[in-house]
């Protein structure tokens, strides 16, 4: 459990978030709109909330993809679609029926995602034997250690998402059920339990499949997989006291040690020719999923605060982790390296970073607050897989439109939380909580006017493929808000709070995800000029 590896370590006391600005009187609004998209439609709603968009819809227009656009040109006077104009022109398009699909499959349990409630793989729709508890954005690697398992045997489950002590408080309910809190925890046939190791053994048990083991039964092949297991602890402490410590190789955390357990990780992988994955089956079993969710997370910490890259150093580790990222179901689970970076500090303990040349391009690369237009997804210091880039950014740009689109008033009350007085009080003075969470933080809707009509920018700039929306959306504001002077640095705050805050996959894909922190840095960028 992630709490029983949190690194024994004195915390220093962390800043939190703090508002750069004096606000208005804060003016609390009873929704949260705490995520970036709606809940999805029936066929029947989809149909009837389409209908009604339609109303005063023009002809849609296919833009052309954004791949070669100059982002360079004056800032021109940008017309800046109404909402209901966006919506009807993006659920037009072939990428945006397939959001609208993507969000109705996942209701209905069809697919994997952070926010579904339930998932079914064949016909029979009857409540699931099994019941997981597990975070709500899709951080905590046990959980998604037991997630990945559960989508690896198709065995269907209901999904009860609790906060991690690092983002929110546990409900009463599930302390009464589970008195320590501990995630993941899996209800089955009406008993309880806890530990994700164990969580996948009682899985596997219960489900047995010989056709496709998920850990050998006996002889040679299981004394390996048990010993990989252990390899697999070593590599964890190797990753910590790397990240979690100075660099002092006289009392550990040195690179040396990270890279020789890496490198026998590497071999471990090699041995096996059969397969990409540790035992010669053409499925990943138990010791792959163990594996996978610190590698994943490692891969990424490394990257940024070390300028150490992993997939590069190691061959056998990258073929690995590809075909991985053939499976869609782990895909679903995947977070990329901007969401790991900020999620791993509350969970672990603060990382030690250092000032070389790599570890400082990285974080430019990977920290939103310098992305600029046009996103450089394709060619980031984060490889995207060979599905991302084989689809047309136009597809991710209208992905990232939609998420905005279809669920624009939350998305402003949430940017407005920027502009109330109570932004990172949550987490002040208690480094084990993350600053970037904000649960019960009020928005101040008094900038909501301003807000929306930044976010309507962003929209039709993803949408259209087109930069002059957000390059003149400084005009924009002052002529349609009315709002100028010290009140575009409080609007330039409150985008800059939801640019932070993008999460992958919870919100978006790796691509949409880039696309849309980008644009929100450009907008935070013109309002500030």
């Amino acid at each position: 459990m992630l709490s029983q590896h949190r690194m024994a370590l004195t915390l220093p006391a962390s800043a939190a978030l703090r508002s750069t600005h004096q606000p208005r009187a804060p003016h609390v609004s009873g929704a949260s709109g705490q995520t970036l998209y709606p809940p999805a439609r029936s066929p029947k709603q989809r149909a009837l909330a389409l209908g009604t968009a339609l109303v005063g819809a023009y002809a849609f227009k296919r833009m052309p993809s954004s791949r070669g656009t100059s982002y360079a040109a004056a800032k021109a006077t940008a017309t800046v679609e109404s909402w209901e104009g966006l919506a009807t022109e993006a659920r037009q398009t072939k990428a945006g029926e397939q959001v609208l699909k993507s969000w109705e499959d996942r209701a209905a349990g069809l697919i994997p995602h952070t926010d579904a409630k339930v998932r079914y793989f064949g016909e029979d729709r009857s409540k699931p034997r099994v019941k997981i508890f597990r975070d709500q954005a899709g951080w905590c690697p046990y959980c998604q250690k037991v997630w990945l398992l559960l989508e690896e045997k198709q065995v269907d489950y209901e999904v009860e998402k609790v906060p991690m002590r690092s983002y929110g408080d546990k409900p009463r309910e599930f302390m009464a059920l589970v008195p320590r809190g501990l995630l993941p925890a899996m209800e089955i046939d009406g008993k309880v339990m806890t530990e994700s190791l164990d969580i996948m053994f009682t899985i596997e048990g219960a489900f047995p499949d010989p056709e496709k083991p998920m850990f050998p039964a006996s002889g040679a092949l299981r004394d390996r997989a048990a010993k990989l297991l252990s390899l697999e602890r070593q590599l964890f402490g190797a990753w910590c006291s790397y990240l979690f410590r100075p660099e002092m190789p006289l009392i550990g955390g040195s690179e040396r040690d990270f890279t020789g357990a890496l490198e026998a990780v590497d071999s471990e992988l090699a041995k096996n020719t059969e397969s990409p994955f540790f035992l010669p089956y053409q499925h990943p079993t138990i010791v792959d999923m163990q594996y996978v969710s610190h590698v994943e997370r490692a891969v990424a910490s490394a990257m940024y605060y070390k300028g150490y890259d992993v997939r590069k150093k190691f061959t056998n580790i990258d073929k690995w982790l590809s075909a991985y990222e053939k499976l869609p179901h782990y895909m679903a689970t995947k977070s990329d390296y901007y969401t790991h970076c900020m999620d791993i500090p509350p969970q672990y303990g603060p990382c030690f970073s250092n000032d070389s040349a790599e570890a400082v391009r990285a974080r430019e690369d990977i920290d939103p607050q310098s992305a600029k237009l046009p996103a450089q997804w394709q060619t980031s210091i984060e490889p995207p897989t060979l599905e991302q880039l084989e689809r047309s950014e136009e597809d991710y740009r209208i992905e990232a439109a939609m998420r905005l689109i279809e669920n624009e008033k939350a998305v402003t009350r949430f940017c407005c939380r920027a502009a109330g007085g109570d932004v990172g009080s949550w987490a002040r003075g208690n480094p084990t909580k993350c600053e970037l969470a904000d649960p019960y933080a009020r928005p101040n809707e008094d900038y909501s006017t301003g807000v929306n009509v930044v976010l309507r920018s962003v929209a039709t700039a993803l949408l259209k493929g087109d930069p002059n929306p957000v390059l003149g959306v400084k005009a924009s504001v002052e002529n349609e808000a009315k709002m100028s002077g010290k009140d575009l640095a409080v609007i330039a705050d409150c985008i800059g709070y939801l640019r932070d805050r993008v999460g992958s996959p919870r919100d978006l894909s790796m691509p949409a995800a880039k696309l849309l922190r980008a644009h929100l840095a450009e907008a935070v960028r013109q309002l500030k000029a």
